[in-house]
């Protein structure tokens, strides 16, 4: 298993690159700006990505350790056309062979199956089609703005911007526990998304799939349109950022019956710090409306400071809800038993130091260790403090709009 993973680790570096942005119809425009400018009646191509090596050891009586590579690849292509702007773009990840079948370990993560069993302190990989789509955008002057975007695969707008793209998690190797009451839908099967802008104010709204992604990590999942997201967007100035969004999705998990309401707030800030220093902040809260009354909740605070270009300083705080039945039992409580809810509690510090091992491409090397607090009934599955570690190196590069990217 160790000689499989090492193999596609090493696949992973030469093929993945740089730094990311997001690729909502929110945040797709930065991606264009930052490309190079066709001319008319030609393409302007980008690409940029990334790729983690590192060491997972998860602590405690449920831990495991691994050797793994998170990673993702960003191509982009943009033309004018007539009054609009066109925009192809494609994400890829080949974490479906860098990151063991079940799922990379994560104490405490809930969300998606392998095997036919509920995820439990695993994090799925991403799956090699993480985002395939289309744009067309277009200047309405004094009007604002408007983009409609088409995907196969592609993300609804609800959530703050997802994890492996967003400032606040640059440097953050691992999946917050909360994704699944935030941003899990930025990987859905064909997303059709309108949006408007004028002055401070974004409007989308989306028609998406929204069933998950099965365990065929490797494949597409279409479906019909059945569910819709929308997303309001606030930007005053200063560096921050405000949404509010929630989806309506039919029947989004293998294992569970019924439709899911997800609900979220969110507020982003960022400013730049002298020497080539930055530091962004976010703060979040999702929940998940279940069947049978049930809520669910995910709280998040996280932040990234680079400081004089090369040390980069982070941090994540987090609380969900978890249910106690398959804490303990690694399993999908079933419909006998009646659900109990518990509060877990998670935090997480690290430090990367941008290393220049490589002239074609940003390195860094860096280490994180994350810490619990959760209900004594669960002392007898995780221990009494475990603790986690993972030691790093990062690849980060790419051509065109690839330096103005993160993660």
């Amino acid at each position: 298993m160790y000689a499989r993973h090492a193999f596609g680790a090493v696949c992973a570096v030469a093929l993945f690159a740089a730094e990311i942005e997001p690729t909502t119809a929110a945040q797709t425009t930065s991606a264009a700006a930052a490309a190079p400018t066709a001319g008319p009646g030609h393409w302007a191509f980008f690409w940029h990505g990334y790729a983690y090596l590192d060491s997972n050891r998860q602590g405690g009586d449920s831990g495991a350790r691994v050797f793994e590579s998170i990673n993702h690849l960003m191509l982009g292509a943009d033309r004018p056309l007539g009054a609009w702007r066109m925009g192809l773009r494609g994400m890829f990840s080949i974490e479906p062979a860098t990151v063991p079948l079940e799922g990379s370990p994560l104490l405490f993560q809930r969300g998606e199956t392998y095997q036919g069993n509920l995820l439990i302190d695993r994090q799925h990989a991403h799956d090699l089609f993480v985002q395939l789509a289309a744009e067309w955008e277009r200047s309405l002057g004094a009007a604002g703005r408007v983009l409609f975007s088409a995907g196969v695969r592609g993300e609804p707008a609800v959530g703050p911007v997802a994890f492996p793209h967003r400032p606040s998690a640059a440097a953050i190797p691992m999946a917050p526990l909360s994704h699944h009451n935030l941003d899990s839908t930025h990987i859905s099967d064909d997303v059709v998304t309108a949006l408007w802008g004028i002055s401070v104010v974004t409007v989308e709204g989306s028609l998406f799939h929204g069933e998950e992604p099965d365990e065929n990590r490797w494949d597409l999942d279409q479906g019909a349109l059945d569910s819709y997201a929308g997303r309001i967007t606030l930007k005053p100035g200063g560096g921050f950022s405000f949404q509010v969004s929630g989806c309506r999705r039919e029947k989004p998990e293998a294992l569970e019956e019924g439709n899911q309401t997800r609900q979220t707030a969110s507020v982003a800030w960022e400013r730049a710090l002298g020497h080539g220093g930055s530091i962004a902040v976010l703060a979040a809260s999702g929940r998940n409306l279940l069947p049978d009354d049930q809520e669910e909740w995910g709280h998040i605070g996280e932040a990234t400071a680079r400081l004089h270009e090369r040390h980069f300083v982070y941090g994540r705080i987090e609380q969900v809800d978890r249910d106690l039945y398959e804490l303990t039992n690694k399993t999908q409580r079933p419909e006998t038993v009646e659900p109990s809810r518990v509060h877990v509690e998670e935090l997480t510090l690290g430090y990367a130091y941008s290393w220049p091992l490589l002239h074609e491409a940003q390195t860094s090397v860096g280490v994180a260790v994350a810490g619990y607090r959760f209900d004594g009934r669960l002392d007898a599955v995780y221990g009494d403090r475990p603790v986690s570690l993972w030691v790093y190196l990062r690849f980060g590069f790419g051509s065109g709009g690839g330096q103005a990217h993160h993660h």
